[in-house]
């Protein structure tokens, strides 16, 4: 365990990246407490759910039989009144480290020197571009391997920017390639090459189609099976929790039929947007019926929603088949029943 001058009193970590946040609060709460320790001395708190003076007690109680204490405060940002919060930042336990997690700094932003003086405010944006190249190959690295450029632009377009399911297809990669040292395109390929589902294609062309009915029966197989099609003749892969990676694979659809439908909007052929996209012209072609069905603003909002939900299923905002099923009834909503909606609201 590192010395007690290495861990400041007092962090503030916000950002939209939430895979980073978490590895960073458990790089904390491994230098601060043993697992033995943990018992007596980590304390968790809710900014929706407690006040600032129970956060405040925790944090001023003396560590038992351990050199530190551990207070994580989630979503910071919606706590109603501070004021207790920022008089303790100004003279924090030596002995205890207060974690503060946010998606924005929000009413604590006038606040963030004070919180400098003491602690370290970090934040985490979602990785894009050159930034998520570089920790996919640090990643990589972390495991004493390399990964080819093309690999690495297949890799983040198939799977897309959720660090969780990178690190999860980066693990099987590892796990795969042995003794080999540097992974190439066809090593990716080989582990997750048919990502265009036939679950998650049937399951937005039924979106597309505003069949409610045929979606949900497609998204219940999914959960209650525990298990994704990838091809239609092949059996289904098994896993204890197809929710992730079914909700990453839709994010992914509604990410192509967006570029799909931007690009034959400028009239590209068939072949330029199969290059592009590495794809087959076949698999293209599939891509441009489906995206038929959709308008951009309705696939931009399915991109939307699908992280939205991603977040609430991480922040335990309710049971994982509840928002799924939310989320398919959001991107599914039947204009007729939008007009009877706004028609009933209409009569006094």
């Amino acid at each position: 365990m590192k010395a007690l001058s290495k861990i400041a009193p007092v962090y503030f970590l916000y950002g939209s990246e939430d895979y980073l946040i978490e590895e960073e609060i458990q790089r904390l709460l491994d230098q601060t407490l043993s697992p033995k320790e943990r018992g007596l001395n980590l304390h968790l708190f809710s900014g929706e759910e407690h006040s600032s003076q129970e956060i405040v007690h925790a944090a001023q109680t003396i560590p038992m039989f351990s050199r530190y204490r551990f207070v994580l405060v989630r979503e910071v940002d919606r706590i109603e009144e501070i004021e207790t919060l920022v008089k303790y930042i100004q003279n924090p336990s030596p002995s205890t480290c207060l974690v503060f997690c946010a998606q924005t700094l929000g009413p604590w932003k006038g606040y963030r020197a004070a919180m400098e003086k003491v602690g370290k405010v970090i934040e985490y944006p979602r990785l894009k571009g050159r930034a998520l190249v570089s920790w996919i190959r640090k990643r990589m690295e972390e495991k004493g391997k390399t990964i080819s450029e093309d690999a690495t632009d297949y890799l983040i377009e198939v799977v897309g920017d959720q660090l969780q399911s990178l690190d999860n297809t980066i693990e099987k990669a590892f796990l795969t390639v042995g003794e080999k040292r540097k992974i190439d395109l066809s090593d990716l390929e080989g582990i997750i090459s048919e990502v265009k589902a036939s679950t998650v294609f049937d399951l937005t062309e039924a979106i597309g189609q505003q069949n409610l009915e045929k979606a949900f029966h497609i998204l219940e197989k999914a959960i209650g099976s525990k298990a994704i099609l990838f091809k239609k003749d092949e059996e289904a892969s098994k896993m204890d929790d197809p929710i992730p990676l079914l909700l990453s694979m839709m994010a992914r659809q509604y990410r192509l039929l967006w570029k799909v439908k931007e690009m034959t909007s400028h009239q590209h052929e068939i072949g330029k947007v199969a290059k592009e996209l590495r794809m087959s012209p076949w698999n293209v072609k599939k891509l441009m019926d489906q995206e038929k069905s959709f308008t951009e603003s309705s696939l931009h909002e399915g991109i939307l929603k699908c992280h939205q939900t991603d977040l609430a299923i991480k922040r335990g905002r309710g049971p994982k088949e509840l928002l799924m099923e939310k989320l398919v009834i959001d991107l599914c909503r039947p204009q007729v029943a939008i007009a009877r909606s706004d028609s009933d609201e209409a009569i006094p």
